[in-house]
């Protein structure tokens, strides 16, 4: 009976399938010695500059680790975080060397622009994971450094629809682009990982070369699919799950089911499904182009996960609330799951299965 270790907050979960239920398997994997950040660190070596964590990846805090005791500087550069506490809590290498640079404040009256710490003289290295998004089509060390500190919010308003488009170009993406060439003396270093490890580390690159390294897999659609978003960093939240599905879901029929295995230890994630869990909003606001709540988009794809599929929810989320407020099934165990899935699907039924859906592409054979 074949086993497979889904990723699970910073954890796995064991998933069992029968072999003759069992159709392709998606599981990216570190090939071989860990690659290092050698182009941040020689970047590094060039003269006095501030490091930019623009995530709380681990693979993000990793290469900066990495890249510092590569450098072995008795006066290290400063490194700036909107979360340092979390990201010191990935590598304790880096206790007590994080400062907190908040988010930019964007909105109705506050202008627009990078916070006064990006402006100021000085090298600029930014750091971040990269991974697909159905709204951006990549989130990359440009779209997250627009989203932290220079456009905010306001880069949810550069489309006119919500329809999920992970690995293609899309303007919002092109808008971030566009928002931080400005930046002066910068540089923008973005991780590919595989097997949640650092796969590639790309400098200054453009959404096709990024798009490029991440694995791709054609697979026949089946009725079922079982989709690990991909632990920590990954399904640290209910809102990054809902935009990590969309990378995998070519491998599951229009009408089938879908297991999301999402630790979710950090609730929702964005203030629209808080509202749409407190009643604040209502579910076909996602549909509508209306005043922008941060992750408005979130409703939608979470609307249209549920119009499109039967979703089955494995998830730290308390039960009760998954089912009456977002109106999901849930299971409390992946035994449990497994079974349901089957019951539902049929003895006969082959089910798809993606280890890692934030670094990978699937498409339907």
């Amino acid at each position: 009976m074949p086993e497979v270790w889904i990723p699970y907050g910073g954890v796995e979960t064991l998933v069992t399938i029968q072999a003759e239920n069992l159709g392709a398997t998606v599981e990216p994997a570190s090939e071989g010695a860990s690659v290092g950040p050698d182009a941040l660190t020689e970047t590094l070596k060039g003269g006095p500059a501030s490091i930019f964590a623009c995530d709380t990846f681990p693979t993000t805090a990793s290469a900066i680790k990495d890249a510092l005791n590569a450098l072995n500087d008795p006066e290290p550069p400063r490194i700036y975080s909107t979360e340092p506490k979390k990201l010191e809590s990935l590598t304790p290498d880096l206790k007590g060397r994080v400062s907190l640079l908040g988010r930019a404040q964007t909105g109705e009256g506050v202008s627009q622009g990078p916070l006064q710490d990006l402006a100021a003289p000085g090298r600029k290295l930014f750091v971040a994971t990269a991974h697909p998004d159905p709204f951006f089509g990549l989130t990359d060390a440009r779209v997250q450094t627009a989203l932290n500190w220079v456009a905010g919010t306001s880069l949810g308003s550069t489309r006119n629809d919500f329809e999920p488009t992970p690995f293609e170009l899309t303007e919002s993406y092109e808008e971030s682009i566009r928002r931080t060439d400005n930046l002066s003396d910068s540089a923008f270093f973005s991780i590919v990982p595989r097997g949640g490890r650092l796969h590639q580390l790309l400098v200054n690159a453009h959404f096709d070369a990024i798009k490029s390294g991440f694995m791709k897999s054609e697979v026949s659609p089946a009725r079922g699919l079982i989709i690990g978003v991909g632990g920590r960093g990954y399904d640290d939240t209910l809102s990054s799950a809902l935009r990590m599905v969309w990378s995998a879901i070519g491998g599951v029929k229009r009408g089938g089911e879908v297991l999301l295995v999402s630790e979710c230890s950090d609730g929702l994630g964005s203030p629209a499904l808080d509202m749409f869990a407190s009643g604040r909003i209502q579910e076909d606001r996602g549909k509508r182009r209306e005043k922008h709540v941060q992750g408005m988009e979130e409703i939608f794809y979470l609307s249209k996960l549920k119009e499109d599929y039967g979703v089955l929810l494995l998830s730290g989320l308390p039960e009760i609330f998954a089912k009456s407020k977002l109106g999901l099934s849930t299971a409390r165990g992946s035994g449990e799951a497994v079974g349901r899935l089957i019951n539902k699907l049929g003895r006969t039924a082959k089910i798809n299965l993606v280890t890692r859906t934030g670094e990978c592409r699937v498409t339907s054979a």
